[in-house]
């Protein structure tokens, strides 16, 4: 009886770690792209105007076509 007592406290130890690293991972995966996406914005509103794709081309170093 007391094996399986400490088996379902085991189990649920186990799912409440398994849930709160999913948790964490997923604030700094969330974090991670605000981050990159509030720099994205910041580099759009230094450029003072809108960014077209095939301006990408330029910043990049490409060529393309005009």
């Amino acid at each position: 009886m007391a094996l399986g007592r400490n088996y379902s406290l085991l189990l649920r130890i186990g799912v409440q770690l398994v849930v709160s690293c999913t948790a964490i991972e997923a604030q700094v995966v969330f974090k991670t792209l605000l981050v990159l996406i509030t720099g994205q914005l910041a580099v759009t509103g230094q450029l003072g105007r809108e960014v077209h794709p095939q301006d990408i081309g330029l910043f990049l170093g490409s060529r393309g076509w005009r």
